[in-house]
């Protein structure tokens, strides 16, 4: 993934694999960290920004007009995806990422500001769609943070505001109760918001801020499905371009109704950290790539009038040989245009297959297991408690039974020796008397 962005320095970071690499703009590179997972850049007041997210619980922050310093950043669990790195007007920078949320396949999206130093994690929202692409958030002149996020359970679309000063979000607002993906703040004149709907079709709508939101409009047509979505800005207009089919459109901004076909041959897809945010841009390509069944320009030389026999003979060598080998050349160069704009062509429609299978995919919903677990706990402390009763109540008895021996026992003596002592006591006149009679 290649960043581009707009510094006298520096013309690009990318992520190659898992390496991060800083571009020059004396073409020289610099891998700045390995083991990279994830980055997210901006750019504010000419200091570059830059965020190395890793697979745990800190990341690495990067900062500098030329020389980089950089220093760690407690994330306080382990990263989930999602990093995005927002600047405001006055001067803070905005974190944003996801972590991991249990139990279920939903996350907790996360943030944090910047200022001399980086501020505690807040959460913003739990059960959160876990895609990178399944929020945006952008600075606005009103002085608020907005952000727009899908949640987990159905995709709806949902707004919430920061309020800086306070450091506190507002509750979410629905936007859009469809099946939503790919939500895109761009700031302009006002602040637009763009998102792909999923419906019948999937199609592409759009909101302007100016005192408030206004109500959701339908840039792309209602019966094509919509893909490739992208924005471009040329002297200071502002375009929205997507596809539908094999057709590539683009629409000027609040002027929806005045799409019209472009050839898609013609751009070329980047991503740019620019008004304090990462925005998908199509720039135009320079020069237009010649077809194949465009003519190509001619030698000027012309041999002159010869019997045929001896044309060959005095035909200047170098200059045949070198008109053979720039029409060789051009014939390879346009044979590899054109492999090049069918294979960019089969990849972009096979990505957008496979995002639109993703919007339609929902993971089932995952199971609730605390009320058993709960009564498991129950059952077993139960259990215990029956035990340790039934364990006292055999102590009792088995202690009333040892007192029970222990006094029969006594009693028997007793009355053993009572029988003693009346064995030996001499037995009176009278007795001797009766036992005669």
């Amino acid at each position: 993934m290649l960043i581009k962005v707009d510094h006298p320095e520096y013309r690009g970071i990318e992520l190659v694999g898992e390496s991060l690499v800083i571009h020059f703009m004396h073409g020289e590179s610099r891998t700045l960290q390995e083991q990279v997972k994830d980055v997210a850049v901006a750019i504010q007041n000419g200091t570059v920004q830059i965020v190395a997210f890793l697979d745990k619980d800190y990341a690495w922050f990067y900062r500098g007009a030329k020389e980089l310093e950089h220093e760690r950043v407690e994330l306080g669990q382990m990263y989930g995806g999602g990093g995005k790195l927002i600047t405001d007007g006055v001067g803070n920078s905005h974190l944003f990422y996801f972590v991991k949320q249990s139990p279920g396949h939903s996350v907790l999206l996360r943030h944090q500001t910047f200022y001399e130093k980086w501020s505690s994690p807040m959460t913003v929202s739990t059960n959160v769609f876990a895609q990178g692409s399944s929020f945006s958030a952008a600075w606005h002149s009103d002085n608020y943070l907005h952000i727009v996020y899908c949640n987990h359970r159905d995709q709806h679309l949902l707004y919430r505001v920061f309020d800086l000063e306070h450091r506190t979000w507002s509750g979410a607002v629905p936007f859009s109760t469809q099946s939503c993906s790919f939500p895109q703040f761009i700031v302009g004149e006002r602040l637009y918001l763009f998102w792909q709907e999923d419906g019948t079709k999937i199609s592409l709508k759009v909101r302007d801020k100016g005192q408030a939101w206004s109500s959701p409009i339908q840039v792309s047509d209602p019966e094509n499905h919509v893909a490739s979505v992208g924005y471009s800005i040329e002297k200071g207009q502002w375009h929205v371009l997507w596809s539908e089919g094999s057709e590539f459109f683009q629409a000027p901004f609040d002027k929806w109704s005045e799409r019209q076909k472009v050839e898609r041959e013609y751009y070329t897809y980047a991503w740019v950290a620019r008004d304090g945010l990462l925005t998908p841009l199509y720039e135009t390509v320079e020069a237009p790539p010649q077809s194949a069944s465009q003519p190509q320009p001619q030698p000027k030389w012309e041999p002159e009038p010869l019997p045929e026999e001896t044309f060959e003979s005095i035909t200047p060598p170098q200059l045949g040989k070198r008109a053979r080998e720039e029409r060789e050349e051009r014939k390879v160069q346009e044979a590899f245009l054109e492999q090049a704009f069918r294979t960019i062509h089969e990849w972009e429609s096979f990505r957008d297959e496979i995002r639109h299978w993703q919007t339609r995919f929902t993971p089932p919903e995952p199971v609730d297991l605390n009320p058993i677990t709960a009564r498991i706990d129950r059952l077993e402390r139960r259990m215990f408690n029956l035990q340790q009763g039934q364990e006292q109540q055999k102590q009792t008895w088995e202690s009333r039974l040892d007192q029970l021996q222990l006094e029969l026992a006594r009693t028997q003596r007793r009355v053993t020796a009572i029988e003693e002592v009346q064995k030996k006591r001499p037995v009176s006149l009278w007795r001797r008397v009766l036992g005669r009679s």
